[in-house]
């Protein structure tokens, strides 16, 4: 199952980035009906359709391994909680597929676009989420003794999440409306930076565990990553935006590269809260902790 979860988030941060590359090619309309593409199946791959159809094929893709993968939670896991998960991104797939059908019905209106983009990497999270509460090293977690208090890490990580995920949406606003709100997004990118490495000098601090440091790590050097991808966007889409001097492969590599980096800091900073938040519930419900055997 564990196996079966991780491919699904795979499959879906490919989705992730087949919806950006729509976006990012203005492709979003190369297909005027829905759900099928010029009422086949297989239409003629050329022009923007190649880009909105396979983002469309794959969806449907996805769609299919996420109800596989929620009959799966129903029947063998026995967490409550954990099928409610199941549930929840069964839920989001369906209302994202409706969604991405008005996007084409109605013209691309800017609030359901948003919504969309927004849900996007929202499911993405709940399948990495499900992914990690499968593994073995989750149901196996013993209670761990932070060096300090770590208090201050669970804070900073929710300070964290909040600021990613309104990053998230102004994001969502500034790509699906030729940049409104880029100031806000500018403002609240700073935030992020200065919260994740407040959050990476907080964990090295108070921890030396590798479950929790190297998601940290990893959060770090993909902020780094989406900083300088974030800063090329902005060149090549608003300060160069009229000038000609930018091709037009940069300017997509750019777009697209910016909201799957994006995705990925959203899921890892989501991942080691997670860690964290179980390392204290294992330690507070007094589980037994493992001592090592002498030879």
């Amino acid at each position: 199952m564990h196996r079966y979860c991780q491919a699904v988030a795979a499959a879906t941060f490919l989705l992730i980035i087949a919806g950006g590359l729509v976006t990012s090619t203005g492709s979003g309309l190369a297909v005027p009906d829905w759900p099928l593409s010029y009422g086949q199946f297989f239409p003629p791959m050329i022009g923007g359709i190649r880009f909105e159809h396979t983002h469309r094929v794959i969806a449907g893709t996805v769609g299919i391994l996420t109800l596989i993968l929620s009959i799966w939670l129903f029947r063998r896991e026995q967490r409550g909680w954990v099928k409610r998960l199941g549930l929840a991104a069964l839920a989001a797939v369906v209302v994202q597929a409706v969604l991405g059908g008005i996007t084409v019905l109605y013209f691309l209106p800017d609030i359901v676009s948003v919504t969309h983009a927004c849900l996007a990497q929202t499911f993405f999270g709940l399948t990495v989420a499900i992914a990690l509460v499968t593994s073995k090293g989750w149901r196996e977690d013993l209670p761990y003794e932070f060096d300090r208090d770590p208090s201050s890490l669970r804070q900073i990580l929710i300070a964290t999440d909040v600021f990613l995920y309104l990053q998230l949406i102004l994001g969502a606003v500034v790509r699906h409306t030729e940049g409104l709100g880029i100031a806000f997004h500018i403002v609240v990118a700073l935030l992020v930076l200065l919260h994740v490495l407040i959050t990476l000098q907080t964990a090295s601090r108070i921890t030396g565990e590798k479950k929790i440091l190297r998601p940290a790590l990893s959060l770090g050097l993909l902020v780094t990553i989406q900083f300088f991808l974030g800063l090329g966007a902005f060149i090549v889409k608003i300060v160069l935006k009229n000038t000609g001097a930018v091709p037009y492969p940069a300017t997509v590599f750019f777009a697209t590269a910016h909201q799957a980096t994006g995705a990925l800091v959203l899921a890892t900073a989501l991942l080691l809260t997670m860690r964290v938040f179980r390392r204290l519930a294992s330690r507070n419900c007094g589980a037994p902790v493992a001592v090592p055997s002498e030879s």
